[in-house]
């Protein structure tokens, strides 16, 4: 995530102030797609969803298919801050042929999707994709996974209405505790990150993941690279060990990823963990 960039705009414009249109300095959307679904050879449809607020916005959902029977589990799959699903949904392209179907959402300004990114208006994007996924398929299990800042997104929504749209797991890869957080770690790696820095308290705090509390009986697994340089390692984990002093029913679960920024699906074995989790809903 391009934090530095973003920030520094919001300082040099005199844009940084305590209200929503700040939050949209932390999307980078593209429009032009890098690749399809069908490019890995993979069955896949094009659905539009429309949100709330009358915004179109665009998805791909990838059926079960390949060797593996279908598991009757259904992933939403909320990607990280730049470019869109055409690049993003790489991470998942696994899930498909492992029986788990999959819808990809690109939220407003993303990809063919209508409008500007936007907290809180974002949510309403991933509340018409999960209320999609349960009027088509009402019976299979609905889980939702998170990357990046799509951890934060998953967050707010499955707080929110998780028990309204039956979410049965959540999965997040490299998550964070709250925007600004995020955004002073990234500010304090460079000389001019820190003229900066002071301004990152106006960022607002509204949608700070750790200060939402789950449903308890929603399974988590987190997962997140030491090696991330992006978001820090120390941030999922901040996360987790607040979680873990909630009352929870369900399991609270983490796992040491690999590799860089969002690269935890690129290792076999955090595929299998990942799957296991989603079947199990357990560590």
């Amino acid at each position: 995530m391009p934090w530095q960039q973003a920030l520094l705009v919001l300082l040099l414009t005199g844009l940084l102030s305590a209200c929503t249109a700040t939050t949209g300095l932390f999307f980078y959307p593209q429009t032009v797609w890098i690749a399809t679904p069908a490019d890995a050879d993979l069955h896949y449809e094009d659905v539009w969803l429309t949100a709330a607020d009358g915004t179109q916005l665009h998805s791909w959902w990838l059926p079960a298919q390949g060797d593996e029977p279908d598991t009757g589990m259904m992933v939403l799959y909320l990607h990280g801050n730049a470019e869109n699903i055409s690049s993003h949904s790489r991470s998942i392209y696994w899930l498909p042929a492992s029986g788990v179907s999959v819808l990809a959402l690109d939220y407003r300004g993303f990809g063919a999707s209508e409008g500007q990114a936007l907290l809180p208006a974002v949510l309403q994007d991933v509340e018409a994709a999960a209320a999609w996924l349960r009027s088509r398929f009402p019976h299979k299990k609905l889980i939702v996974l998170g990357q990046s800042i799509g951890t934060a997104l998953a967050i707010n929504f499955v707080a929110a209405a998780g028990p309204q749209y039956q979410v049965q797991g959540l999965i997040l890869d490299a998550s964070f505790t709250g925007f600004g957080t995020v955004a002073r770690d990234a500010m304090s790696s460079s000389w001019l990150g820190w003229l900066v820095w002071p301004f990152t308290v106006l960022v607002p705090a509204d949608w700070d993941p750790q200060d939402k509390t789950l449903p308890a009986d929603v399974p988590v697994l987190m997962l997140h690279s030491p090696d991330d340089a992006v978001v820090r390692y120390q941030q999922g984990r901040r996360l987790f060990e607040r979680w873990q002093q909630q009352s929870r029913r369900a399991p609270l679960c983490w796992l040491d990823s690999r590799g860089p920024h969002i690269a935890s699906f690129a290792y076999p074995e955090l595929r299998a963990a990942t799957l296991a989790f989603m079947h199990s809903g357990g560590c």
